[in-house]
């Protein structure tokens, strides 16, 4: 399974959309089925709140979702699926608590693909649909020992009867994000384990599952478990880990499968963020903030404004904790959020790491700020946060073919090299620009991109086109390989 595409890339994926009040969640897995050879499941969950519901036959009132899904391998579209996705219905709009999920099983071949979601509310014609584009890796043989991307569940059911939620006997539910709050005690999860019998000539194996810290590996031994397993064409892994006593943190499920001379055939992993314990201090350690520089900030709004501009650097938890706990906190509990946040990135020096940081969201609010838009919540302005300033800008506002454009390069992100970020804008007086493309690892990788570029003038649906009609005058590839 993959990761958060925008929140989070590890080894798990799960991707929240926004379009004009639409919200859902999006992610995958692959698995291997003998005979047949490797497909992909999705899994889309979405918010019953942020859909508009239309008066269906019935009587009663449904939210309709145009969902549009394309795998690419290099320039070729391999799988299309376009369809729309019904919620239940329901009488009361004004009570609409549920979320509605979807599931497709696509057939593909090994290779490296490109995934393009496409997702639009049919019952708001005016807004915006969404895009998403990242990669999957399908890579399965008939003679090696493999593990399937393990699969997080709500619940799993016995049942023999096929459906595009069976397999293998039982009815899986997707969970379709890797975030577990302090009301989910248990972690669910099913995998796939390939090839024991050919590859070790029927004979028995060790299968394990654990869960470790992210950060330093160490083994949690009260989360792990050994298995002695009957070699099988196909294996199933399926677990119910009660993690209730689990405190807050970021944690790896690990899968290995071992031969009987303890030698590694295969393994797995999946990233996991677990709340539980609260990220606050409790009373009794509020006097650590007396006579720190957070003391100082007695303004709510200024409390406020100073964790909000956290979010391009924050962790996935700290902004979920901020954005659903802070709003009825008090001032001593948001001074400690914000003191409690810098001492874990500077324990020497919280109040340089904080002026530091205070002083670049000045500048990007300056720079990039559009109309009621500051600054850190443009693009711009949130790689500018997270990476520091670029080595190289290239600015392209006026080519006639081509909306206005900037390309950045970084000489280096974090463990990468030559990092190139490309933004637009469609509004030619705007100064909020969106990305469009980058090559670093977990941002938005749309392989389309100088098409998109040139809709200012071109008319190109063309799902397999990657490149424009006319480069005259046009920089962008250039400038993309070369910037200055």
């Amino acid at each position: 399974m993959r990761r958060l595409l925008f929140i989070l890339i590890l080894a798990f994926s799960s991707s929240t959309l926004f379009s004009k009040g639409l919200q859902a969640k999006f992610t995958w897995c692959s698995f291997y089925a003998p005979g047949n050879g490797p497909y992909v499941e999705t899994y889309l969950d979405v918010t019953g709140q942020s859909c508009n519901f239309a008066k269906v036959v019935s009587g009663k009132f449904a939210a309709s979702i145009e969902v549009t899904q394309v795998f690419y391998l290099g320039d070729s579209i391999k799988a299309f699926n376009k369809y729309n996705l019904l919620s239940p219905e329901t009488d009361d709009t004004a009570r609409l608590v549920f979320n509605f999920t979807d599931q497709q099983r696509v057939s593909l071949a090994n290779g490296n693909y490109v995934i393009e979601l496409n997702i639009k509310d049919k019952n708001n014609p005016g807004a915006k649909p969404y895009v998403l584009k990242d990669k999957i890796k399908v890579e399965y043989y008939p003679n090696i020992v493999a593990i399937s991307d393990i699969e997080l569940l709500t619940e799993y059911l016995a049942n023999t009867v096929n459906s595009k939620v069976n397999k293998n006997g039982y009815d899986l539910f997707p969970q379709v994000n890797n975030f577990f709050d302090k009301n989910q005690n248990s972690l669910k999860f099913y995998a796939e384990v390939y090839n024991t019998s050919e590859v070790l000539n029927n004979d028995a194996y060790l299968l394990s599952y654990r869960i470790q810290a992210h950060e330093s590996h160490r083994i949690l031994d009260s989360y792990s478990k050994l298995l002695r397993q009957t070699a099988k064409p196909v294996n199933v892994v399926m677990a119910d880990i009660d993690i209730s006593e689990m405190i807050s943190g970021n944690y790896d499920l690990m899968l290995e499968v071992r031969n009987r001379n303890n030698e590694l055939l295969s393994n797995q992993s999946l990233f996991f963020q677990r709340i539980h314990a609260p990220l606050l201090a409790t009373d009794s350690n509020y006097k650590a903030i007396e006579g720190t520089f957070v003391a100082a900030i007695t303004n709510r709004d200024s409390l406020y404004e100073s964790i909000k501009c956290l979010w391009p650097i924050a962790s996935t938890a700290e902004n979920n904790f901020a954005e659903n706990r802070l709003l009825a906190s008090d001032i001593r509990q948001l001074q400690q959020f914000i003191y409690d946040f810098w001492v874990k990135r500077n324990p020497a020096n919280p109040a340089l790491a904080w002026f530091e940081y205070k002083k670049q969201v000045d500048l990007v609010n300056n720079e990039f700020s559009a109309g009621m838009k500051k600054g850190y919540n443009t693009e711009r302005g949130r790689v500018f946060l997270m990476y520091g300033a670029p080595n190289q800008i290239s600015k392209q506002y006026s080519e006639p073919t081509s909306y206005p454009y900037e390309i950045w390069q970084y000489y280096k992100v974090k463990d990468q090299t030559n990092r190139k970020f490309v933004f637009y804008t469609k509004q030619l007086a705007s100064n909020d620009f969106e990305l469009l493309h980058s090559d670093a690892k977990g941002e938005i990788l749309n392989i389309n991109w100088k098409v998109e570029l040139r809709k200012r003038t071109e008319t190109l649906n063309d799902f397999d086109k990657l490149n424009p009609n006319n480069n005259y005058q046009n920089q962008s590839d250039q400038l993309f390989q070369n910037p200055h």
